[in-house]
């Protein structure tokens, strides 16, 4: 039964070859799962699997955990890495694991790739405690999907529609080993303590409180999937190219429809604030005065807003010092995740500034515009950029990762937005872009 659980949670997943990652803990749960996805791989040998133990470095054991799963994956005929990392201090324990083991995973993800992991129906159950006892709402107590996007390829929990009394008799069954983490154990972990006190309890006293419970769930999945359906369009309709959300769709006399709204947009940008962060950027950001620059950070994220629009900003580099190249043909990669910069011949490609003739054949590029001036196409006269980013919209957070084109006279360009008088014309294309670039050749 277990095996065609898999098979049919992998099916319309895997309709063409694809990676697939199993993460391995060693215990009872992930070391069935690897057992399942051999006998799958043997049926299946046109995907590429790997198999992942993250190492957390929180037990003396945990060396010879990470060698013992080895031992297991390569025995399974799988290739095997190990992933060590180190837990952020402001998190608890259990959420900054589970931070560093997804950031961990995503290292390993092709583009559509699949992570696999052990979740089964006592954690979906466990799931919808936690978030009652933190107050979530519809999307919380739905507990954890069995699909979901991770960095560019999904999450997958084959198993999250079985218990683990089915996972352990196959275990039995198939003579399979499993690691006992003592931790689990320890009831000072809230999930812990529901596992080993409260539903026993619970599931004792009151016979299919479990069943209830996951109904409780399947009911709060399709009320949360009907609201965004009647939501999503609203949201989408209101975003900017950058993804910020106007302030216009937000009704001030229905509150509920704006903590709606709100919750989606920050969804799209994998947030999920509390109630209480909820109201405090209602209050202090969408409503402040007109002539604030309000910001929410939550953590290392903040969200502001600019010209009323909000915007969900996230850390980024000091690129003050940072200098480059850029000459014809040759793409000059920016720092930070800010993609390329490329020079093309003006008929190559039918986007981008339009440049004329080039004065050097080396262009300087870097993101520091104090002090920096220039006379825009179609402008009167010489204007301070901080003067034009302003003009343009260009919010204050994003001032400093515009990328500045200089030659030996000055500022030519700024990506995106500005050309210089001196150098326009019709033969070069300044294009600044994070995906391929497709030409017209």
């Amino acid at each position: 039964m277990l095996y065609h659980q898999l098979c049919d949670c992998l099916a319309p997943l895997t309709t063409t070859p694809r990676q697939i990652i199993l993460a391995l803990s060693g215990g009872l749960d992930s070391r069935v799962l690897l057992d399942l996805l051999a006998q799958y791989c043997d049926q299946h040998p046109q995907h590429r699997y790997r198999v992942v133990h993250v190492h957390h470095g929180l037990q003396a054991q945990a060396d010879q955990w990470a060698a013992q799963c080895q031992h297991w994956a390569e025995q399974a005929g799988f290739d095997y890495r190990v992933e060590y990392v180190e837990l952020d201090d402001a998190l608890s324990i259990e959420h900054a694991a589970r931070e560093a083991r997804y950031q961990a995973l995503q290292q390993h993800l092709e583009p559509e790739g699949l992570v696999l992991t052990a979740q089964h129906s006592d954690d979906q159950i466990e799931t919808f405690f936690l978030a009652l006892k933190r107050g979530s709402g519809l999307d919380g107590l739905a507990g954890m999907p069995e699909v979901r996007p991770l960095g560019q390829g999904l999450l997958v929990r084959p198993l999250l529609a079985q218990s683990r009394a089915s996972l352990a008799s196959y275990a039995s069954s198939h003579r399979l080993n499993w690691i006992d983490d003592p931790s689990n154990q320890q009831t000072r972990f809230d999930r812990n303590f529901l596992r080993q006190h409260w539903l026993p309890q619970a599931g004792a006293r009151w016979p299919g409180f479990r069943q209830a419970v996951q109904r409780t769930q399947r009911l709060c999945a399709e009320q949360s999937s009907l609201l965004t359906r009647f939501i999503a369009p609203i949201v989408e309709n209101a975003l900017s190219d950058s993804g910020a959300l106007s302030i216009a769709v937000l009704p001030q006399e229905d509150p509920a429809l704006t903590h709606a709204l709100l919750r989606y947009w920050l969804k799209r940008h994998e947030l999920v604030l509390t109630y209480a962060q909820l109201q405090a950027l209602i209050r202090d950001v969408v409503y402040a005065k007109q002539d604030a620059n309000p910001c929410l950070t939550i953590a290392d994220v903040s969200i502001r807003r600019y010209q009323q629009q909000l915007y969900v900003v996230t850390p980024c580099a000091d690129l003050s010092q940072w200098q480059g190249e850029l000459a014809p043909g040759q793409p000059l990669t920016l720092p930070d995740g800010l993609g390329q910069l490329h020079l093309l011949p003006y008929e190559a490609i039918a986007s981008g500034l339009a440049l004329g003739r080039l004065t050097s054949s080396r262009l300087n590029v870097h993101f520091e515009p104090s002090g920096l001036s220039m006379h825009p196409v179609g402008r009167q006269g010489r204007r301070k950029l901080k003067k034009l980013y302003q003009e343009a919209g260009i919010p204050s957070w994003l001032r400093r990762r515009q990328p500045i084109i200089c030659d030996d006279q000055g500022v030519i360009a700024v990506a995106d937005h500005f050309v210089s008088q001196s150098a326009s014309g019709q033969q070069w294309r300044l294009v600044w872009q994070c995906s391929p670039i497709q030409t017209t050749e």
